[in-house]
C-alpha cells in the first residue's frame, strides 16, 4: 500500500478503501480505517491565513505516514485529505488487540505534536473516528458510514478524543436524523405543547409564578424529551421559530389567567443563546408582552447557567436590554456549569435558580447541604432573588424555609400542569379566597395550609 496526500473525491476515496479491503481479505488482516479531524480548525484559517492552513495540513499528513511503518515495520498506511480539515487514515493490521489501541492512539498523538510557527509553536487537539474491517463492516461504504459516525460521536463528546465504532452509535445516529426531520413540520402541525409547573412563595406559601415547559409528541417516536430535541433545533436553527411559538402561547396563558385574579403571577420561560443572537428577539419579546396587554415584568426569560457565562457580547447586550425594558431575567440550573460568584454582579439578572441535583441531597448529612445554605445567603446579598429547584420532600422544604429561601419549585409542590388542569384546580383556590375577602359571610374559610401540603 502507498500513501496518497492528494484530495480525492469521495467515489475515489471509496475505491481506495475498497482496494484496501481487498488486500486485507486475501492476506487475512485487521484494516483499521480511522477520520481525524482538527477541532476547531477554522480558527487557524481566520487568524492566520488559507497558506498557513495548508501547511499544518501537510505537516500533518507527513506526520501520520509514519505511523504505520513505526507500528508495524512493513508499509506506511494510506492517507487522503477527507474534507477541508479532516484527514481519512487507513492501516493494516495483524489483528493484535494491543496493536488496535496503539495504532488509534499514534494517529492522535500525531496530529497533536506542535507545529513549528517561526519562534514559537502552534497546538492543536484533534477529533478521531474509528472503525474495523471485518468486524464493523465488509465494504468501503459502510466502513466510511461507521467511521463519519464515530467521530460525531467525539465530537458530541466535546472533542479531544478517540471515539470506536459501536452498534449503539448507528442506532443513535438514525434516532437523530429521525428528530431532526421531524422538528421542521412539527411546528406547523401543532405537534408541540406547553405544560406549565407552579412556583411558590416560601414565606406565605402563595403561587409566585409559572414555568412554561414545552413537550413533543411524535406522531411516530412518541415522546421526545427536551433534552433531546433542543440541543438538535439549535444546532439546525429551529430554535428560533419554536422559540417565539413558545413565547407567544405563554404570554397566551398569562393574559387568560389573569381572569382568575392573579394579576402578580410571572410567567418563566425558558430561552435559547441562539435566540439571543437573533437581532429580532428582543422586539419579538416586547411586541408579544404588548399584544397580550402584559407589562414586561410579568414574564421571567431562563437561561442556563453554561450558556449565560460563556454567552457572546450580543447575547449580553440583548438581555441588558430586555432588562432595562423591565423583563425579568433568571440563571437556570446554578451549580452545574463553572459557577462562580465574582461573575453573578457582572449579569443582568433578577433571579438564581439552584439545579436539583443540589437540592435533592441536602436533607441529608453531606456537603450539598452547607453549599445551598451559602448559596442562599450570599446571593441574596447581591439582591438576587433564590429559586430551589426539584423539591421532593418536606425535610427539603422545610430547611429550604428556615434558610431564608424567596420560592421553591418542584414535585413536591405541583407537577408540570396540561392548560386544562390549571383551568379547573389550580386557580380556583385564588378565586374563592378574593370571594371571601370580599365577603365576610362567604362560608369559604381561607387555607392556612403550608405550600408543602399544596398538591396541584
Amino acid at each position: 500500500m502507498g500513501c496518497s496526500t492528494q484530495l480525492l473525491s469521495r467515489k475515489e476515496a471509496y475505491a481506495l478503501i475498497e482496494l484496501s479491503v481487498q488486500q486485507a481479505r486475501a492476506g487475512g488482516k485487521r484494516l483499521m480505517i480511522a477520520i481525524a479531524q482538527f477541532d476547531r480548525f477554522y480558527r487557524v484559517v481566520d487568524t492566520r491565513d488559507t497558506a498557513f492552513g495548508q501547511y499544518v495540513l501537510d505537516v500533518m499528513m507527513n506526520r501520520l505516514g509514519e505511523t504505520g511503518k513505526l507500528l508495524t515495520g512493513s508499509e506506511p498506511p494510506v492517507l487522503c485529505n477527507w474534507g477541508s480539515n479532516a484527514v481519512l487514515y487507513i492501516l493494516q493490521e495483524n489483528g493484535d488487540s494491543e496493536l488496535c489501541w496503539q495504532a488509534a492512539d499514534a494517529v492522535k498523538y500525531a496530529v497533536e505534536r506542535p507545529i513549528p510557527e517561526g519562534s514559537s509553536e502552534l497546538y492543536l487537539t484533534s477529533s478521531i473516528g474509528v472503525c474495523y474491517f471485518p468486524q464493523d463492516g465488509l465494504t468501503s461504504e459502510t466502513l466510511i458510514c461507521r467511521a463519519e459516525s464515530a467521530l460525531q460521536q467525539a465530537k458530541d463528546d466535546g472533542g479531544n478524543r478517540i471515539s470506536f465504532y459501536h452498534s449503539e452509535d448507528t442506532n443513535r445516529m438514525n434516532r437523530r436524523i429521525a428528530v431532526e426531520t421531524g422538528l421542521r413540520p412539527a411546528l406547523y402541525q401543532r405537534q408541540f405543547h406547553l405544560s406549565y409547573q407552579p412556583i411558590y412563595r416560601l414565606q406565605d406559601g402563595r403561587l409566585r409564578g409559572l414555568e412554561a415547559l414545552i413537550r413533543w409528541n411524535h406522531p411516530e417516536l412518541g415522546v421526545v424529551s427536551p433534552n433531546e430535541f433542543i440541543p438538535i433545533a439549535e444546532q439546525n436553527g429551529l430554535i428560533v421559530p419554536i422559540g417565539e411559538w413558545v413565547i407567544r402561547e405563554s404570554c397566551k396563558m398569562l393574559a387568560r389567567i389573569r381572569k382568575y385574579g392573579l394579576r402578580d403571577l410571572r410567567m418563566s420561560i425558558n430561552i435559547s443563546p441562539v435566540q439571543l443572537q437573533d437581532m429580532t428577539f428582543t422586539s419579538t419579546v416586547l411586541n408579544v408582552l404588548e399584544e397580550n396587554g402584559l407589562e414586561p415584568g410579568s414574564i421571567e426569560l431562563e437561561i442556563t447557567e453554561h450558556y449565560l457565562f460563556h454567552s457572546s457580547e450580543t447575547a449580553i447586550a440583548s438581555l441588558s436590554r430586555l432588562r432595562a425594558a423591565g423583563v425579568r431575567i433568571a440563571l437556570d440550573d446554578f451549580g452545574t456549569g463553572y459557577s462562580s460568584f465574582s461573575n453573578l454582579k457582572q449579569l443582568p439578572i433578577h433571579c438564581l435558580k439552584i439545579d436539583k441535583s443540589f437540592i435533592e441531597k441536602i436533607d441529608l448529612q453531606g456537603a450539598e447541604r452547607h453549599i445551598v445554605e451559602a448559596i442562599i445567603g450570599l446571593v441574596q446579598k447581591l439582591g438576587i432573588e433564590v429559586v430551589a429547584e426539584g423539591v421532593e420532600y418536606e425535610g427539603q422544604y422545610r430547611l429550604l424555609k428556615e434558610w431564608g429561601c424567596d420560592f421553591v419549585q418542584g414535585y413536591l409542590l405541583g407537577q408540570p400542569m396540561e392548560p386544562t388542569m390549571m383551568d379547573t384546580t389550580m386557580f380556583r383556590r385564588t378565586e374563592r379566597e378574593e370571594e371571601r375577602q370580599a365577603d365576610p359571610c362567604c362560608a369559604y374559610e381561607k387555607e392556612e395550609t403550608p405550600a408543602a401540603e399544596v398538591r396541584a
